[in-house]
């Protein structure tokens, strides 16, 4: 897995590292040397680059990343320019923090693929949701454990704990509930205007409670093992 993260303010700083501490190769940029100083010995590579010149970032294979972030959180202009230029470069996904209402909305037209507004205690989750297949978000437990929500596995559609519980076992990761897409009236009238559906939380989940395509399934485990259980039942 390879990442770019441009900015590294406080939750540029906090996402790298946490990338790079679960493993992925990641490329650090800022305009600041005292910055690349603090970081340049967590991550993989750390550059200082003016940002008064986005064509620089041609330098840099934007299109062989797996995830760009343009994490700016000073400057307006800075961080536009930066996301078109990010585009014309083919990166392929790219995640833009949030700087104020009408940023979101420029953004959106851009059809960015991720938009944040961080804080330093989101940077695990989504460090989790970039290296993790079909996470949507993540907490760290500490000690190398984390609760995920995930999109549910194709391998697990249409199956239960009952048909599918092994897997779960084997995998060393445990079922903690199911968030699913609430099609009822209410759900409708209550849906999040952020949101694509409304979700109801299953509580404990049935042994018998079939797992449809679009469940999103909270998951508890070590870190690898969840990573390992998404990837193999993919």
């Amino acid at each position: 897995m390879k990442c770019c993260i441009i900015g590294l303010g406080v939750f540029g700083k906090n996402l790298a590292v946490n990338l790079a501490q679960l493993g992925a190769d990641v490329l650090a940029i800022d305009r600041r040397e005292e910055n690349i100083s603090q970081i340049k010995d967590e991550v993989s590579a750390a550059v200082v680059m003016d940002f008064n010149d986005p064509s620089t970032l041609g330098h840099f294979p934007l299109n062989e990343m797996d995830a760009v972030v343009i994490a700016i959180g000073d400057d307006f202009e800075k961080s536009m320019a930066f996301t078109v230029k990010a585009q014309e470069l083919g990166a392929k996904k790219l995640v833009c923090r949030v700087l104020s209402p009408m940023h979101e909305r420029l953004l959106r037209l851009l059809k960015v693929d991720r938009l944040v507004v961080p804080e330093e205690v989101a940077a695990r989750g989504l460090a989790h949701s970039l290296l993790m297949r079909g996470v949507v978000d993540g907490f760290d437990m500490g000690n190398g454990h984390s609760i995920i929500e995930a999109r549910v596995p194709a391998k697990l559609v249409d199956g239960s704990l009952l048909t599918k519980g092994e897997l779960f076992k084997q995998g060393g990761v445990w079922l903690v509930t199911i968030k699913r897409v609430d099609t009822s009236l209410l759900g409708k009238i209550i849906k999040d205007e952020n949101e694509p559906e409304s979700r109801k939380t299953l509580g404990v989940v049935k042994l018998d409670e079939v797992f449809l395509a679009d469940d999103i399934l909270v998951l508890f485990g070590k870190e690898k093992n969840l990573r390992r259980f998404l990837d193999v039942h993919a």
